[in-house]
């Protein structure tokens, strides 16, 4: 029977991976999996040979001081890989660090297939890494419709496979967290006004300091033109209401969400969020909104020269056209976003024409599970390549 290896470097990856090992479990029994991750992966029937656990960073002067570590992880997965046959390596985000695994790897076995799920964002960019793709990895999974085209034209093989955070939101229910906010859940998108307004501030502390204040300041003039609305605000891990009071006090009557910030888009009439992954969910979820992103003046002006874009969110991205408001740096002001929200909360048909939108954009991602799709991948180079009758695991 087939025996992979799965690598990941971060949590949310290794969810994702989870449920792919699990998928390829289940239609491929006997197999084996090795992997590098953490209790996830486990948990879904791997073999934890490298512990990843803990080793997420984000930033450049951050990832430097892991280097080290990140180096000997990379030595010990390719020990396991000398150690005993494997038919096909996966490797999932964090394009750091996989690309020089995949490089190693491919250099040592040119016979194994190496498979690349959540393919890097190069269409934003680094896209030079582009040559990596093409020359170490046997095929690249996708989550988004147009990026098997965008690799296809550049000479890499590529698939759409199907979109894990719509996996995610399928079994997400919001009608516990209305009763929890005590809003009429079949109302608030009839009547938005009368519902929820969620706040997203996001969870990076130079995040915080520009966007908070602003958000505050938002919260209170909308609260002033729809005194029924229900305001809520999502708090990321490590962060609380005091916390986040020390940048700016809240308004009084505001409910602080911890844990549950899927359900809260689900249970939203409107969403105010700073641009990430939680506009994607709120667009899959069919809510409307306004997404704001604002941080330091120097880092912004190299950001946008490295990234080139017309848009910042996901939905806008995905969809190739303007679908939501997007307000950035100085244009990132309390009145340009209560302006916004109070056309969405006011106006019916701009915020139906909204949500026909975003629900248009989840039907493009279509409907099976990627975690199914990205196991079969797989399993049609592990199970069926007769890879492990060519590679040879000399040392």
């Amino acid at each position: 029977m087939p025996r992979i290896f799965v690598s990941t470097a971060e949590v949310s990856a290794e969810r994702h991976a989870s449920h792919l090992v699990r998928a390829f479990l289940e239609e491929n029994p006997g197999s084996e999996v090795n992997a590098a991750g953490g209790d996830l992966l486990a948990s879904a029937g791997a073999a934890l040979t490298v512990n990843m656990t803990g080793r997420a960073v984000m930033g450049f002067w951050e990832a430097i001081g892991h280097l080290s570590f990140y180096k000997r992880a990379a030595e010990s997965i390719i020990a396991c890989l000398a150690r005993e046959r494997h038919d096909a390596l996966v490797v999932v985000d964090a394009p750091s660090f996989h690309l020089h695994l995949a490089k190693k790897v491919h250099k040592r076995w040119p016979e194994m297939p190496i498979l690349y799920y959540i393919a890097p964002k190069l269409w934003a960019w680094k896209e030079w890494r582009v040559k990596n793709l093409r020359r170490d990895i046997t095929r690249t999974m996708c989550i988004f419709p147009f990026e098997e085209k965008f690799f296809h034209d550049r000479g890499v093989d590529a698939v759409f496979v199907g979109n894990p955070t719509l996996d995610q939101l399928r079994r997400v229910d919001g009608g516990g967290m209305t009763r929890v906010l005590h809003v009429e859940d079949v109302r608030r998108h009839s009547d938005p006004a009368r519902g929820v307004m969620a706040v997203f501030p996001g969870s990076r502390t130079q995040e915080i300091r520009y966007l908070w204040p602003v958000m505050v300041e938002t919260m209170g003039l909308v609260r002033a033109k729809f005194p029924d609305l229900k305001i809520a605000v999502a708090l990321a891990p490590g962060w609380s209401k005091d916390k986040l009071a020390e940048y700016a006090p809240p308004p009084e009557n505001v409910s602080f969400i911890h844990g549950e910030s899927q359900e809260l888009l689900a249970a939203a009439s409107v969403v105010l969020a700073k641009s990430g992954t939680t506009t994607l969910e709120a667009a899959l979820l069919g809510v409307p909104m306004v997404v704001c992103y604002a941080g330091h003046a120097a880092s912004f002006y190299i950001a946008k020269m490295f990234v080139k874009l017309p848009y910042v969110s996901l939905p806008n991205i995905l969809a190739g056209k303007k679908l939501v408001q997007e307000f950035l740096q100085t244009d990132a002001t309390a009145e340009n976003l209560a302006g916004e929200i109070t056309r969405l909360l006011g106006d019916q048909r701009y915020y139906k024409k909204m949500r026909s939108k975003l629900r248009d954009l989840r039907r493009s991602l279509g409907d099976e599970f990627a975690a199914v799709r990205a196991a079969r991948e797989v399993a049609a180079f592990a199970c069926h390549t007769g890879a492990h009758d060519l590679i040879s695991h000399s040392k």
